[in-house]
């Protein structure tokens, strides 16, 4: 007799090694799949995440979370509104904002640099012809 071993119902059930690594921890404050899946989505097939990677951009988006979710709290109203929600994310928005600034303040700066040293060339020019000293 040719019998077909069938797996019993909780053998089914078990997750693969690859699909255990990113089952939900209850530790963890997000679903661990759904943050590895956002991930690869981003970084692509072709890389593998480490596991340690994984738990913490999880940990660091929870503790996130409870930082924008103390702001909004401070609300004055009875119910949070989307007012308090932009209000909390708006420094994390400004980041990209900033990061450009500084690049045209560096470029601002060094042209105000330029015309300084101009400026300083024409007035010692200046004051040697008034003094009658010609460079």
């Amino acid at each position: 007799m040719d019998e077909e071993v069938k797996p019993t119902t909780e053998e089914a059930a078990q997750p693969t090694p690859a699909e255990e690594q990113d089952m939900d921890d209850d530790s963890l404050p997000f679903p661990r799949a759904r943050i590895v899946n956002l991930m690869k989505d981003t970084i692509g097939p072709s890389k593998q995440i480490r596991s340690e990677v994984k738990d913490a951009v999880n940990i660091w988006l929870g503790s996130l979370l409870r930082r924008i979710s103390r702001e909004m709290g401070g609300t004055q109203f009875g119910s949070v509104g989307i007012a308090d929600f932009q209000r909390a994310t708006k420094p994390y928005d400004m980041i990209s904002d900033i990061v450009k600034d500084e690049e045209r303040l560096k470029l601002s700066v060094e042209k105000l640099d330029s015309d300084a040293q101009h400026i300083i060339r024409e007035l010692n020019r200046f004051f040697s012809v008034l003094k009658g000293s010609e460079q």
